[in-house]
């Protein structure tokens, strides 16, 4: 019997395929949005405009804010809330956890179907979430709604995935993710860090995670110049891996960090 010799379903490509997808995570105040917002000088450059998925409504004050003040022209984001005032107020009342977790099952059904037309469009490029900690919260919701004893279901089950597939579906585009900062922990004592307010296993489906923050104390001519960078995990270029300070002031934008990822 003849063996089947087609190998037309493999390659032997190596070059990288994947467009960069980075988070950044800080504390309040710390720059994250706006950041974000810069992209819109990349997404010039390349003849795009930046898509958002706006999940805090307070985001789209501070994108046009920014967008004004670099002579940017405004991205597309998202007409309506994923979850309307009037729904909050009801699922801020409810107790009934079918009626919690059919409810944030239609947000990420809408947050996907969003999500999907940005990425299905040639002339969107990056795509923003802001923010990655909310739809983390909404994916964990819509299994378990609002319960705080799931455990490790939360985290590592289907939780896990769903925020996987979401991001490996717009490998084809830039993407960049938005989340909080909490206290870091080992077990039950503080280390005095911080980290992300989101999945656990953010490394393994982001190309890099940089971190945003700002110093409340000393003496800057420009408040501007409070404002930092650094470089926590990346794949994208490994002798940044761990490297405080990359940018600072208004150096902090998305061109010129992804101009140090991927030099190319």
């Amino acid at each position: 019997m003849a063996k089947n010799t087609d190998l037309s379903a493999f390659t032997q490509d190596f070059q990288r395929r994947e467009e960069p997808c980075i988070a950044v995570f800080g504390p309040e105040g710390s720059g994250k949005t706006n950041l974000a917002a810069t992209a819109g000088e990349w997404a010039l450059a390349n003849g795009t405009t930046p898509g958002w998925l706006i999940c805090d409504r307070k985001s789209r004050k501070t994108v046009k804010e920014s967008c004004d003040r670099l002579g940017l022209p405004y991205p597309y984001m998202n007409a309506n809330d994923f979850i309307s005032q009037q729904d909050a107020l009801k699922l801020a009342s409810n107790e009934d956890t079918k009626v919690v977790i059919e409810a944030y099952k239609r947000t990420m059904t809408k947050f996907i179907e969003a999500a999907v037309q940005l990425g299905s469009s040639d002339k969107i490029n990056p795509i923003v979430f802001d923010s990655g900690t909310q739809v983390w919260d909404w994916i964990a919701y819509s299994h378990f709604g609002r319960k705080q004893d799931v455990g490790k279901s939360r985290v590592w089950g289907y939780p896990k995935q769903d925020w996987t597939d979401i991001v490996d579906a717009l490998q084809h585009k830039t993407v960049i993710i938005t989340l909080r900062a909490k206290d870091e922990y080992q077990g039950d004592t503080r280390t005095g860090r911080a980290t992300w307010d989101g999945p656990p296993h953010l490394g393994y489906t982001v190309t890099s995670v940089v971190r945003v923050g700002f110093d409340k104390k000393g003496n800057y001519d420009d408040h501007v110049e409070r404002f930092y960078l650094d470089v926590v995990e990346s794949q994208d270029n490994k002798g940044l891996e761990g490297v405080d300070r990359v940018l600072s002031g208004e150096s902090v934008t998305f061109t010129n960090l992804l101009s140090m990822l991927r030099p190319e």
